[in-house]
């Protein structure tokens, strides 16, 4: 498997990141959040997740000093604390394994300082860890855990997951609905016999799987890009993809997040020769079709699709109505921004080719 595949893979990663543990899960979506017993607070005063009932939501983030990923959220978590430091605590929890100790996540804190502004804890006897990631059976690090301001479990997954920041605001204003949360802890099993399946090389039960879980959540990315790996990657079956993504859209005319998702799965493909165009236009137009041009992220997507076979005036055109449909969301209003002047220079060099 070459490196050009690589978005696939991530994709295939992250459907087996986590799971259901080996004896089923204790802690559940929906349940009181479980004690913190801490042995030792590094930085910012101790927290007792139940005398924050009524008060504030609490982020929780299993890291090491060792791990990439958990460096990479740290300015994440800092700009959550701040944003939301009357309405969240954010505690990230360190612990023994892989040469970690305590001597060294207090250098390690002292040296960053104020770019890492929210509270630090010490897990020692590791108490805290198997009540939380032992109890759904998580593994891994960066992993997080959201709980609301009534002390329930409301969330738990990769703290860099780029839906975090709206679930996070949605929780502290008292309007998240867990509901999806909740299906992707019931459909656990079906990632993992997924992975077992990819394991094993039964790609045909593979892709049934994938579909599966497709039809109990439509807009699944992971499993979306597990059907595109798997038809493209592994099984030369062209037409078995055109089949599925035409047989997606219809039967989702009308879920403009799950078609606006599978655009974005295909034109993710990093193959060129692999690429579909023909799909992800489809993809995108349905989207649009189905939001009727109102949603920002729907408009970015169907005019990336209409930039990539050179319709770069109407792609343009979109890209600016979706910046003007941004509402209080300055990065994601500047990352579009980025897109259009992107187009635009694009449609300069054009037109310097033309002459």
């Amino acid at each position: 498997m070459n490196g050009s595949n690589r978005a696939m893979v991530l994709a295939l990663a992250a459907l087996v990141f986590t799971g259901q543990g080996a004896f089923g899960q204790s802690l559940k979506l929906g349940d009181d959040a479980p004690k913190l017993t801490i042995s030792d607070w590094v930085r910012g005063d101790p927290i007792d997740v139940g005398k924050e009932k009524g008060k504030r939501a609490v982020f929780v983030e299993f890291w090491a000093t060792w791990c990439p990923p958990c460096i990479e959220s740290i300015p994440h978590l800092t700009e959550m604390q701040r944003k939301h430091k009357k309405d969240l605590v954010v505690l990230g929890i360190a612990s023994p394994g892989k040469g970690e100790t305590l001597t060294k996540v207090k250098r390690f804190v002292r040296a960053r300082g104020d770019a890492m502004s929210y509270t630090i804890a010490y897990d020692g006897a590791r108490k805290t860890v198997d009540a939380y990631m032992g109890a759904v059976g998580a593994y891994g690090l960066p992993w997080a855990f959201l709980v609301d301001k009534n002390g329930k479990l409301v969330w738990h997954g990769h703290p860099l997951d780029p839906t975090v920041p709206e679930i996070v605001d949605q929780v502290v204003k008292g309007t998240y609905d867990a509901s999806y949360a909740v299906l992707q802890e019931k459909l656990m099993p079906m990632y993992q016999r997924l992975n077992r399946l990819q394991q094993a090389g039964e790609w045909e039960g593979f892709k049934s799987m994938a579909k599966t879980i497709l039809g109990l959540d439509p807009q699944n990315d992971s499993a979306m890009g597990a059907m595109i790996y798997a038809c493209l990657f592994e099984t030369d079956d062209e037409a078995g993809l055109k089949e599925w993504v035409e047989s997606h859209i219809a039967a989702n005319r009308t879920n403009s997040k799950a078609l606006t998702t599978l655009a974005i799965s295909l034109m993710s493909i990093s193959d060129l020769e692999n690429r579909k165009p023909v799909l992800a236009l489809n993809a995108a137009k349905a989207a649009y079709d189905a939001c009727e041009g109102t949603d920002c992220v729907t408009l970015d997507t169907y005019a990336r699709a209409l930039f990539e076979i050179g319709l770069v005036d109407r792609a343009i055109d979109l890209q600016t109505k979706a910046i003007a449909m941004v509402n209080g969301d300055d990065a994601r209003r500047a990352a579009m921004e980025k897109v259009a002047d992107f187009y635009r220079v694009c449609k300069s060099l054009q037109a310097e080719q033309v002459q």
